[in-house]
């Protein structure tokens, strides 16, 4: 049985082989009143956008949609921490973070952080780097807490040898 964690009810992939998926929550739900209140403010702007300018020129239509299409771009950055994900199963950690995806394989991880002043989780690689794990953060309290001892039971089954080799 997956764990799901942060409002996702389907695992995708091997999530029904005992993964984990984690999204954000407390982030998800601040971008999206973000998002709100801009295109509200930018759509009432383009709305009551009207007379003249500073120095004497006029505001034509195409203003009003120059201001709402400014509008929507900054509601779509508003929104950008929805696309925040772990998942993890097995083979390794499927990360998604603002900018970019990355997949490890748990014989990469050295282990998986989540100190006490640290915002979000990250994993410890065997070559030295860092791969922070913007979807498990301190903001979600209990959830990042079960995500991440989640994420380490993961990581030590991996370390173990597989119970059908070990019989023979």
């Amino acid at each position: 049985m997956p764990l799901l964690i942060f409002g996702t009810r389907h695992g995708r992939g091997n999530a029904a082989a005992g993964g984990v998926v984690v999204r954000p929550r407390c982030v998800r739900w601040i971008s999206a009143a973000a998002a709100v209140v801009v295109l509200g403010f930018n759509l009432l702007s383009a709305a009551t956008l009207s007379g003249t300018t500073s120095n004497g020129g006029q505001y034509f239509p195409t203003d009003r949609l120059a201001v709402a299409g400014i509008g929507v771009f900054f509601t779509a950055l508003t929104l950008v921490p929805w696309r925040l994900r772990v998942h993890a199963d097995r083979d390794g950690v499927r990360v998604r973070n603002l900018l970019g995806d990355v997949t490890v394989p748990w014989e990469m991880v050295q282990r998986v952080r989540f100190d006490r002043k640290a915002v979000w989780a990250s994993l410890e690689l065997t070559n030295g780097e860092v791969v922070a794990l913007l979807a498990v953060q301190v903001f979600d309290g209990e959830r990042s807490v079960a995500a991440v001892r989640r994420l380490r039971q993961l990581h030590t089954d991996s370390r173990q040898p597989d119970q059908a080799t070990s019989r023979r």
